[in-house]
């Protein structure tokens, strides 16, 4: 029998929203160690539980988990916060190893205060301590940034191919499975990454629908040629200002059989034929969706009873992207249309509290929502009675965007206003991507006209099933469709679509 292989797995999960004022402190991240790891990700359907599951396919590998670290999308990751989650990983690395290979939990958009390229800089780290012989892989979500630092440092990096992300462990047990084909000198992996110089709004990153449809039909294309062992398509997060912000177009070709120069090649130009193509439909991401009263109103119009509930994605406050969580531009709206039968939630701990005073029951007058900042809207004066009082904590075993089971959206409190509004209240953030967050609660949202989730894409797996329509809309906030709006120090300065006129001519060489 073969020898063990013996993997690591380490991670620190982070997108990064630079233009928030929250920041991504110490106390900010959930630490798992060990086996806590196994106990958290196991039955998931996370990048975690693809890595772990190698093992189940393999009767001679070992993962051995040591280190994660994860927080939802905020501000930026403070200095103090990287130093000790990195310093933890490489310790762990250093004191249980020696290792076979390393696999790499990281979001790809993460940015710290120091490193604005935190997922390069924790790769390069990695590669510094174990050297340029031990295999390392590296599974990222979609929204991703890829750097040339995180290609130059790994062996191996596989991208989600689907928005809503409903292959997270798909995508990470074929990053493992890669590095494990390495180890045992089955492949030898060479990559490219293709980055032109365009940034794609996020409310056209589905990849249900066209043009992000196409572009992943084109990748499929390259996934058929011979000694391509891996492509992937990153949209990129354009809410982190970095350098790197844009699509990245990776091919990873075996060159075992055809010596390095002949995949380098290959590699080259397979992704850089992947990248022409997306240009070419780089004005099909242009956007156009209606702002919260014509949304509503269109919403209004369109609802007949039996048919399920209108879903409108607020763009503006996409908590997945980093946003509050508590804006109140739709529900303003909503108030001054009198529309009726309409459901949201709001982060709002102040509000949640006035709940439990009150108790189950009881008659309340709240100020909700818009308490972060200014640019997601002023609270909205609210009366009505407290339905129910829950923890706040739900699991789904279904698909759902990232593929995370267990949520906690901290003690929540759910209100029935005299306008005919249900908002459920909550003292933690949490995103709107699975309905067990009002089943839970006691709250059917196919009972309602009009249900508000607080996100683009990420929602669509839960909500679109009970939709008659979904309808985008845009509002102001951190994740606001409206790219104009930020103010970029360090994006590149030809990036369309901010500069319209830029051009892009492949290159014969990494830039």
């Amino acid at each position: 029998m073969s020898p063990k292989i013996k993997l690591a797995l380490v991670g620190l999960h982070h997108e990064t929203n630079t233009f928030s004022s929250v920041p991504a402190d110490l106390d900010a991240f959930s630490m798992f160690r060990g086996e806590e790891i196994e106990r958290e990700y196991g039955n998931s359907l996370t990048t975690n539980a693809g890595y772990l599951a190698i093992s189940s396919s393999y009767e001679n590998v070992d993962v051995v988990p040591l280190v994660f670290a994860i927080t939802g999308p905020i501000g930026t990751i403070t200095e103090d916060a990287f130093d000790k989650i990195v310093g933890e990983i490489m310790e762990s690395l250093e004191n249980y190893g020696p290792w076979d290979g390393v696999l790499l939990s990281l979001h790809g958009a993460a940015v710290s205060e120091k490193y604005p390229d935190c997922d390069g800089e924790i790769a390069y780290r990695v590669r510094s301590l174990m050297g340029p012989d031990v295999p390392i892989g590296l599974s990222v979500d979609m929204h991703a940034n890829i750097s040339q630092e995180m290609v130059d440092n790994t062996d191996v990096i596989t991208v989600y191919r689907t928005n809503p992300h409903l292959d997270a462990k798909e995508r990470a047990q074929e990053c493992a499975d890669l590095v494990v084909r390495t180890i045992q000198g089955d492949i030898e992996p060479v990559m490219w990454l293709e980055t032109p110089p365009m940034v794609i709004n996020i409310v056209k990153q589905f990849t249900g629908d066209e043009p992000m449809r196409s572009i992943m039909s084109d990748l499929r294309e390259i996934l058929g040629k011979p000694h391509v062992i891996h492509g992937s398509v990153a949209e990129g997060y354009p809410y982190a200002d970095v350098s790197e912000m844009g699509m990245g177009f990776l091919t990873v070709v075996d060159s075992s059989k055809i010596g390095k120069s002949e995949a380098k090649k290959t590699s080259r130009e397979t992704a850089q034929w992947m990248a022409k193509r997306a240009w070419a439909k780089r004005h099909d991401f242009d956007i156009d969706i209606p702002d919260p009263d014509k949304a509503l109103l269109l919403a209004n119009s369109q609802h007949t009873p039996g048919d399920g509930p209108i879903v409108m994605m607020d763009v503006g406050d996409n908590i997945g992207a980093g946003s509050s969580a508590d804006s109140t531009h739709i529900l303003a709206e909503a108030q001054r249309l009198g529309i009726q039968g309409y459901l949201q939630t709001l982060y709002d701990p102040e509000s949640v509290e006035a709940c439990i005073k009150a108790g189950v029951g009881s008659d309340v007058a709240l100020s909700v929502g818009g308490k972060t900042d200014r640019l997601h809207g002023s609270p909205v004066s609210v009366e009505g009675k407290v339905r129910t009082l829950f923890n706040g904590k739900f699991e789904d075993p279904t698909p759902t965007h990232g593929g995370f089971r267990f949520y906690d959206g901290g003690i929540t409190a759910v209100v029935d206003t005299t306008d005919g509004h249900t908002i459920l209240l909550t003292s933690l953030r949490c995103g709107n991507t699975s309905l067990e967050q009002m089943y839970s609660a006691g709250v059917d949202p196919t009972k309602y006209r009009v249900v508000v989730a607080k996100g683009v894409v990420s929602p669509r797996p839960a909500y679109q099933p009970i939709a008659k329509e979904i309808i985008l809309v845009n509002t102001p906030g951190l994740t606001t469709s409206d790219l104009g709006y930020f103010e970029y120090y360090r994006r590149r300065g030809d990036l369309f679509p901010f500069n319209r006129s830029t051009d892009y001519q492949p290159c014969g060489q990494n830039q």
